[in-house]
């Protein structure tokens, strides 16, 4: 019966694990990247894959790549960084590297090319032209919601991932440290499977545990006013 009356309050104490958790994976943000490079490698491969070579107008691939790793390290919303990208690869379209870009969006090399070279040379799209373009901005834009929406989601699996392992480890110590630090004594008992436990349930408990308890204190109050 205790441990039911307990309740709200383990499950208080879980969800605070579950923050500290997160809060470690944040802190891990200072070192070369930490959680933040999570997910951004398949956006650096597509993007490369459609700005091959040097880009134009000062722009080179590096810089590009630079400048959507700091969005995404950043967490700018995800619309934006789309948005940036696609202005970026298309400021990076010249006539060396349109061949590659149409083969990449399945569009016609030879009018990608000569549509390249008009924008460079500032002069006005014909009917066909202005066709093939709008149709590579199109794909574009769909290749490239494809690829940050599933980094996105890496990335959100991936953060939890790595609190549930801090979770767990935190959890674990906290139980041997309660048992007199005698690790023997600890390994592979109950009290080390009750650690391990609340570990793995600190990360989807964290985001809804306040809510979670308080609907369980009420739910007592009321069943004791009905017993009244």
């Amino acid at each position: 019966m205790s441990i039911l009356q307990n309740l709200p309050s383990i499950i208080t104490a879980i969800g605070g694990l579950g923050v500290a958790a997160f809060g470690l994976v944040d802190s891990t943000k200072l070192f070369w990247g930490g959680a933040n490079r999570i997910g951004f490698a398949r956006i650096e491969e597509a993007v490369t894959a459609l700005t091959p070579g040097a880009a134009a107008r000062g722009l080179t691939q590096a810089r590009i790549v630079d400048t959507l790793r700091a969005n995404w390290y950043n967490g700018r919303d995800l619309a934006s960084q789309q948005a940036i990208a696609k202005s970026l690869i298309k400021l990076g379209m010249n006539p060396g590297n349109a061949a590659a870009l149409a083969e990449a969006t399945g569009v016609d090399a030879a009018t990608l090319q000569a549509v390249a070279a008009k924008i460079a040379a500032g002069t006005a799209l014909s009917a066909g032209e202005t066709d093939v373009y709008s149709r590579f901005d199109l794909i574009l834009t769909a290749l490239l919601d494809e690829v940050y929406q599933d980094c996105d989601q890496a990335y959100t699996n991936g953060t939890r991932m790595l609190a549930a392992v801090f979770a767990v480890v935190l959890a674990f110590v906290g139980g041997w440290v309660l048992k007199g630090g005698a690790l023997i004594r600890y390994w592979w008992t109950k009290d080390m499977g009750e650690a391990v436990l609340a570990g793995l349930l600190a990360v989807p408990l964290a985001p809804i545990a306040k809510d979670l308890s308080s609907a369980l204190v009420s739910a007592v109050n009321t069943m004791q006013l009905i017993r009244k």
